[in-house]
């Protein structure tokens, strides 16, 4: 058991780098550097619920996103084959500034909810934050858990797996609708080439 201020240093250590992993995954203009920065992410959701007492959600997130998503997602990537010379330029100045802007206006709009929500008055009314209940022992639990993904959460987690599935059907029709494409025009260039010969 890790003393509180122990705890909430590793927190801390391990929410600046989740939050540096998920800004590194959106800004990286190569997808893999991107895959790579989101399974740090994954390894820091991991740990956090880790430091909640939840062990078994914790080597699920590292063995199912962290493992089995990601070298699918990767796989995915490599069928597509990006190169540098094939990646979409990048927005300019106006875009990024546009970006830049609506995120900093929805990251301001939810702390402002969540500074004027009831529960954080109440508790500041209280003087603090008072002690956490007494955790049950199913808490982490696979048996809590399984409950809560086949039972009260099933029709998102089949919704997910749907899209998942309709992701990957896409980006491997892309990839032979390209390879397709480049094998024709080789074809035709080769035709001329015999052409003039």
């Amino acid at each position: 058991m890790l003393s509180p201020w122990l705890e909430h240093l590793i927190f801390s250590i391990v929410a600046i780098v989740a939050v540096a992993g998920s800004i590194l995954v959106v800004t990286r203009r190569n997808p893999i550097y991107s895959a790579l920065f989101l399974i740090v992410v994954f390894g820091t959701v991991s740990a956090m619920f880790m430091l909640l007492d939840a062990p078994f959600l914790g080597f699920m997130q590292l063995l199912v996103y962290g493992g089995a998503i990601m070298v699918l997602y990767l796989f995915v990537i490599m069928l597509i084959n990006p190169r540098d010379g094939n990646l979409p330029k990048e927005g300019g100045a106006i875009e990024n500034s546009f970006a830049g802007g609506v995120s900093l206006l929805i990251f301001s709009l939810l702390a402002f909810a969540i500074s004027h929500s009831g529960e954080v008055e109440r508790l500041s009314n209280a003087g603090g934050i008072p002690a956490l209940p007494e955790v049950p022992l199913s808490h982490g639990g696979i048996a809590g858990f399984g409950l809560e993904l086949f039972h009260n959460h099933l029709l998102v987690f089949e919704l997910t797996s749907v899209l998942i599935l309709v992701g990957i059907i896409g980006a491997v029709h892309l990839a032979m609708r390209r390879k397709s494409t480049a094998l024709t025009s080789e074809e035709a260039a080769e035709g001329a080439v015999t052409a003039d010969v």
